[in-house]
């Protein structure tokens, strides 16, 4: 386990024990054994009663991991989520489902064998998080999508690269040097390099690009009248680089979302969107508008990639989003 996580969950066992006199004992896995599930297993003693958990510690932990743990989590052991800070819709889905957690600042639920903890009122601190890591900076994520959406640009000149992803010619060899040591990137001959363990990476990219990259191509919020809303598919964007995504994306390559927050990716200024496609400005408007950072398009021409779909609707508290996510995964990202 690594340096970040262990000051984790230390750090929210001093806190437990500070907030709650709990006293809890910590066992890391080591790799050559099965403890746990994850990360380990933390032992806790209350009132003479022994509890046991398998442990995940997560920086942060989201909606679309939560079945990924429990799928993970066949020991019989009960679970428990350890990380530096858990959003409150986060905390209640937990809680609906009697998994237990723990912050880092010592909130804590457990529900277990007629124990019932609950402690939720600590302000969220600091654990040391450490500088991005250069393959998920902002240059790093448009250019891994340039990556996982053509394995063949990475061995690609870089001249040729810089220009297609619209990065700096300069950010290309420290990214990709961060993503060998991450693993991600391996070395076939002299000349040659592949994109390994790529479904770990792909749910990375969308992490990253949720909270690294999207926030900084926003161009407003809007709403459209409610005949335009109730007839979308009819909807003729003005030029072939204004796209769906999202939810409406997702809804054209699965058939399976019928949407109600509608995304768009557009090349266009706001103005020009505003005066063509009758979007009004309004703070809680149903449409959100994206800047479309890359040059290429996908098989489909009303939608953009399903790379970009896939972390769209991922990075929701939406069951039904992150199961259609699911869908497009195995559809059309699995063999990539």
């Amino acid at each position: 386990m690594n340096m970040e996580k262990e000051n984790i969950i230390n750090t929210a066992i001093k806190n437990l024990n500070k907030t709650t006199g709990i006293k809890a004992k910590w066992k890391g896995a080591a790799k050559e054994t099965q403890i746990g599930i994850g990360d380990g297993v933390l032992t806790i003693d209350i009132n003479n009663n022994r509890l046991t958990f398998n442990v995940e510690v997560k920086q942060e932990f989201r909606f679309h991991q939560i079945e990924e743990v429990l799928k993970r989590n066949k020991t019989g052991v009960p679970l428990m989520i350890v990380a530096t800070k858990l959003y409150p819709k986060i905390k209640d889905h937990l809680r609906l489902n009697h998994i237990a957690y723990l912050e880092a600042n010592g909130n804590v639920y457990i529900e277990e064998n007629e124990t019932l903890i609950r402690v939720d009122g600590q302000k969220p601190i600091q654990t040391g998080k450490g500088k991005t890591n250069r393959a998920f900076t902002k240059a790093g994520i448009k250019l891994l999508f340039l990556y996982l959406t053509n394995q063949e640009w990475i061995n690609r000149p870089y001249r040729d690269i810089a220009k297609k992803a619209k990065v700096a010619l300069g950010t290309i060899q420290p990214v990709n040097e961060a993503l060998k040591k991450l693993g991600y990137i391996v070395k076939l001959d002299e000349k040659t390099f592949m994109l390994v363990n790529k479904e770990e990476l792909i749910k990375r990219w969308a992490v990253a690009y949720a909270e690294e990259l999207k926030p900084k191509i926003k161009l407003g919020v809007f709403m459209l009248d409610k005949e335009s809303i109730n007839n979308w598919k009819n909807i003729d964007f003005i030029d072939e680089n204004t796209l769906w995504g999202g939810e409406p994306a997702a809804d054209i390559l699965t058939n399976y979302l019928h949407p109600t927050l509608f995304t768009i990716y557009t090349t266009l200024n706001t103005n020009t969107l505003i005066r063509n496609q009758y979007l009004f400005p309004i703070e809680n408007g149903q449409v959100e508008v994206y800047e479309k950072f890359w040059e290429f398009q996908g098989d489909n021409q009303k939608t953009a990639p399903p790379l970009i779909v896939y972390a769209d609707l991922l990075n929701t508290d939406d069951n039904r989003n992150i199961e259609t996510a699911n869908i497009i995964y195995e559809r059309y990202l699995k063999d990539i």
